[in-house]
């Protein structure tokens, strides 16, 4: 099935891998993935897993447990990773040089579960040139995500460490459809956020 549903992806355009995307296309109303992008930060035979990284909250770094070192008064905002163990805290971090605690996902960008390297980051004792932190992750079983993928629930496009860690995540969805729309059409492409995309609305009702 994860073979399959691979080479019809290949054949209609990207396979899902490690370190790209999946944007959810705009009929999907899933309330959990609805205008959502997620960064696949692994996808094989075992099943998927990523974050969504357009979905802020309005917490701040500070709601976490005051036992994480740093947390206290950062200003900082946490971020939905997907729904999946929303207990569980992770980070994304963008670096050139490799972290220890952490994994390569593509680029520069790096995903770590690790408590000590959260802590070092947030007192800054370690330096990196972005990072954010995520309540819970995207996951998928054995060939869940195939079948979502077959179904037309979501398209797949080339990682971008720029959209991963933008300013406006508001505007990250509707940039990425309308790259695929101008892909399928031949009329051009284009790197940056529209300024005239029509924003999610994510962001919007988190500040």
């Amino acid at each position: 099935m994860w073979l399959l549903a691979a080479a019809l992806a290949s054949a209609a355009g990207l396979a899902p891998a490690r370190g790209r995307f999946l944007v959810a296309e705009r009929d999907l109303r899933d309330p959990n993935f609805a205008e959502t992008v997620v960064l696949l930060a692994d996808y094989g035979t075992e099943g998927a897993m990523g974050l969504i990284v357009n979905w802020p909250t309005a917490a701040p770094l500070g709601h976490l447990d005051p036992a994480f070192e740093g947390a206290e008064g950062a200003e900082d905002r946490l971020w939905v990773g997907g729904p999946v163990a929303r207990e569980v805290v992770l980070m994304l971090l963008r670096s050139e040089r490799d972290l220890t605690g952490a994994r390569r996902v593509f680029d520069d960008v790096h995903l770590s579960l690790s408590r000590e390297l959260l802590e070092a980051v947030l007192a800054g004792r370690i330096e990196v040139d972005d990072y954010r932190l995520y309540s819970g992750y995207a996951g998928w079983s054995p060939g869940q995500l195939d079948g979502e993928l077959a179904a037309g629930g979501w398209r797949v496009a080339p990682g971008d460490a720029d959209l991963v860690f933008h300013r406006d995540p508001d505007g990250v969805w509707p940039e990425l459809i309308r790259r695929g729309e101008v892909k399928w059409t031949g009329r051009g492409g284009g790197d940056a956020v529209s300024a005239g995309a029509a924003p999610s609305g994510r962001a919007a009702a988190a500040r």
